[in-house]
């Protein structure tokens, strides 16, 4: 009979592990602890050197949020503060009088362009731009990201997930639809 106790109280402790364990995972999933995050190591729309390939747009169209919780991000220190940006301008448009693309490449007009410092009126190809994106108006659709890829970008946009629009789905329709498998649950700060 001690035999038996004892079988018994370790499928008890199992099943106490378990339930611990999982509550665990709860607890640090509701405090925002892990959350989905986009690998731009392997996502089509962010991966340097990806040349010539149709930008991805499942990260608009899978989510299950109506505008979609993945948004474009600009890392600024990575950003080349370019006259003429190919993530922020159709650089195949017709040119304007200014000598610039007439036309811009976000469907959203999402993304605007600030000049920094003093705009030079004699010499316009030597002014400098911030480009600030306005994730309201982002759906995540990735042009500019694979625009802003070598070799005529730096890298700087690359597509996020945002963890206050997120409603950290346990099957996420994007991570499911992506061919990559791009989208992963990991600890915050846990940088991919």
């Amino acid at each position: 009979m001690s035999q038996e106790l004892t079988r018994r109280d370790f499928a008890r402790g199992t099943v106490l592990a378990v339930l611990a364990g999982g509550a665990v995972f709860l607890v640090r999933k509701a405090n925002g602890q892990i959350v989905w995050q986009v690998n731009a190591a392997r996502c089509i729309n962010s991966r340097l050197g990806d040349t010539g390939v149709e930008a991805c747009n499942l990260c608009t169209t899978e989510c299950v949020v109506a505008l979609s919780a993945v948004r474009a991000v600009n890392e600024y220190s990575k950003c080349g503060r370019c006259n003429i940006c190919p993530a922020y301008f159709n650089i195949t448009s017709a040119v304007n009088e200014l000598g610039q693309p007439s036309e811009k490449l976000c469907p959203r007009d999402a993304i605007a362009r600030k000049p920094i410092g003093k705009v030079d009126p004699e010499d316009p190809a030597n002014n400098f731009y911030e480009y600030l994106i306005d994730e309201e108006k982002c759906d995540g659709c990735g042009k500019c990201v694979m625009k802003c890829k070598e070799p005529l970008g730096l890298g700087s946009i690359t597509l996020r997930i945002r963890y206050d629009k997120c409603v950290n789905c346990n099957r996420c329709a994007i991570a499911r639809a992506c061919p990559q498998n791009a989208l992963s649950q990991l600890p915050v700060g846990q940088a991919l």
